[in-house]
């Protein structure tokens, strides 16, 4: 297991500052569109009052999720009349680009690829609505609280997994159980670190040199494998205690990290990852391949609706590889174009009326190694943002693919849209060289490196932004391009030397979700080796506040604190740009489930040709 579970220690040690959850009402304002349309196509505006858009990637804290009033712009788009056999029935196979999974096993993913499989594979107690963001009762008939404390959750009966098991409360205290076991060391255990019994599970890890394998933590015997905190009180009923009162929970068991897992699948974890036994709409009847993709088949049992189309087949590509060549050949249904392609395909005046364009409240940053001590001097990290001229990266890669961005929370978040970095994000050469001279120079004849996961679109877009910084700062820099999981792996264990590409997509609407659980937990915990005891003060402070107003404003002076020390740099606010073949109907992006490099709503889209 160990290839597909990795976990930071530093996960744990998160989970555990999270024992004291906040309370907080989530607003209930949503964000609404207008629509431009351009070449037959509809394009979705934002208006000017806060909202939110919901997650792409879902690495969060346990309050993950917990918007009740996300609002998605989605689009969908009519092709040809007709479909596979000329009868106008539906089916048929549609072809899906993907990257690298990590796993296909609930608890183990994640990150955006194993998630698009795993949340078709397997259906969770509540389905995010693709208007709303809000949550819908799938499995789930009820959950209810009389304090938001205590929480019981009941489920619809007469459900199965994919063979046969039945879908039950033990069902999921099993997965949920798995995942909260520190031995397994799986990347969502901390989404437990609130419920009642987390703490005997997850004592301190051994001493790293005492680790069979450097990335995959190990602990000491640990007697307890069970949530005490979570009770079948009959089959089809469970009771969860938590350590605090969080309003939020039902929002969040819609995630990965609370699908339920089959009896069968935690017997043979091996022979599960490669063919999962789940229990949504789309299943496999032979093996997964991680290196070159497999095909899911429409259940013919699924109690729920079942999608239009026959099956999905997914298409890996890997180590800098991108779909847009075989798009264009129909090989592949739906695809974002890199940097390269953006020009080539906005002006072609065919591609322009299969497109889905939608704001993407996702943001990418480049965040600093505060570990290394050439990046310690706040000066320095200023000079590298007032070196990036975001408008001249925009015109290489494709001004609508983004939007310049100046504070580490967007305008459409609740409490988002301050402005915080001003100056310092602002392009000016000659003040960045200036910062950097107070800061001692650059060291000589040493070059900048830039360290980014190896797909394509990254390498186009953080080469722009090296040259921007090499022309405006007078320095070298090298882009240095990783694998994903060793990507990740490298930039959780602090191992870079440089600046590194970051992103992130919001799992709620308030713009705490895009500060603690990026910057959060101290040096030892988050991913740039930062800490600011100012900053948590006020994290902590925001957490008490009594009222959701009080709260908000408390987070926004946080942003503020962030600011002054700039631990990352925000580039840019990000744009959804799907592209789809003639033969798709009815083609839907939900921003909660889309992958990044072109996606669909499966349990909608129809083929037709």
């Amino acid at each position: 297991m160990a290839g597909f579970i990795r976990q930071s220690r530093r996960n744990i040690a998160r989970a555990r500052s999270l024992v004291t959850v906040r309370q907080v009402t989530i607003s209930q304002r949503t964000l609404t569109f207008s629509c431009v349309v351009r070449h037959g196509v509809r394009y979705p505006t934002t208006h000017s009052h806060p909202g939110a858009f919901p997650v792409r990637r879902m690495r969060m804290t346990v309050a993950a999720i917990a918007a009740a009033g996300l609002a998605a712009a989605t689009a969908a788009c009519a092709g040809d009349e007709g479909d596979v056999d000329g009868e106008g029935d539906g089916g048929g196979v549609i072809n899906m680009q993907i990257g690298e999974v990590r796993s296909l096993i609930p608890g183990g993913s994640g990150e955006s690829e194993g998630y698009r499989i795993i949340k078709n594979v397997y259906d969770g107690l509540v389905y995010y609505d693709i208007e709303t963001g809000e949550p819908e009762n799938l499995v789930a008939e009820e959950i209810t609280s009389p304090d938001n404390q205590t929480w019981t959750i009941k489920i619809k009966d007469g459900l199965t997994f994919h063979n046969g098991e039945p879908v039950n409360a033990d069902a999921f205290i099993r997965s949920w159980d798995r995942t909260a076991y520190a031995p397994n060391a799986l990347p969502l255990n901390y989404f437990f670190g609130t419920f009642e019994g987390y703490a005997e599970m997850n004592p301190d890890p051994l001493p790293e040199d005492q680790w069979a394998d450097p990335e995959v933590p190990e602990y000491p015997e640990v007697a307890t494998t069970h949530l005490s905190g979570v009770t079948a009180v009959d089959d089809l009923t469970i009771e969860v205690k938590l350590t605090a009162p969080f309003i939020g929970f039902p929002t969040m068991l819609g995630y990965e990290a609370f699908y339920p897992v089959a009896e069968e699948c935690l017997a043979d974890l091996e022979a599960c990852e490669a063919t999962p036994i789940g229990n949504g709409p789309f299943m496999f009847e032979e093996p997964y391949d991680p290196q070159a993709g497999g095909t899911a088949v429409v259940w013919e049992d699924y109690a729920g609706d079942k999608p239009k189309i026959d099956a999905v087949e997914w298409h890996v590509y890997l180590e800098g590889d991108d779909c847009w060549a075989d798009f264009l050949t129909g090989d592949i249904d739906i695809c974002s174009p890199s940097a390269a392609d953006y020009q080539s395909a906005m002006s072609d005046t065919e591609l322009a009326e299969r497109v889905i364009q939608q704001p993407d409240p996702s943001i990418l940053m480049l965040a600093f190694p505060l570990y290394d001590e050439k990046f310690q001097d706040v000066n320095v990290r200023r000079a590298i943002s007032m070196a990036i001229d975001r408008e001249g990266v925009l015109n290489v890669v494709g001004p609508e693919r983004f939007t310049p961005l100046d504070e580490w929370v967007p305008e459409s978040i609740l409490g988002g849209g301050t402005n915080s970095c001003g100056e310092y994000c602002t392009y000016d050469p000659e003040a960045a060289q200036e910062l950097l001279a107070q800061a001692g120079g650059w060291p000589e004849g040493e070059p900048l490196k830039i360290w980014v996961n190896d797909a394509a679109d990254n390498l186009d877009i953080f080469r722009a932004i090296g040259d921007s910084i090499s022309e405006s700062l007078g320095i070298t820099y090298e882009l240095v391009p990783m694998e994903w999981t060793e990507f990740l792996t490298a930039r959780e264990n602090h191992q870079l030397d440089g600046p590194f590409r970051s992103g992130w997509g919001p799992d709620y609407n308030l713009n705490e979700n895009y500060l603690e659980p990026i910057y959060g937990g101290g040096a030892s915990v988050n991913d740039q080796g930062w800490e600011n005891e100012a900053y948590n003060a006020k994290i902590a402070e925001a957490g008490a506040a009594a009222t959701l107003d009080e709260a908000v404003a408390l987070y926004a002076e946080a942003e503020a604190i962030l600011a002054e020390d700039m631990p990352s740099v925000p580039v840019f606010g990000e744009n959804f740009n799907f592209f789809y073949t003639e033969r798709l109907d009815n083609v839907e992006v939900h921003p909660i489930y889309a992958g990044p490099r072109g996606d669909c709503e499966l349990r909608t889209v129809t083929i037709t040709e």
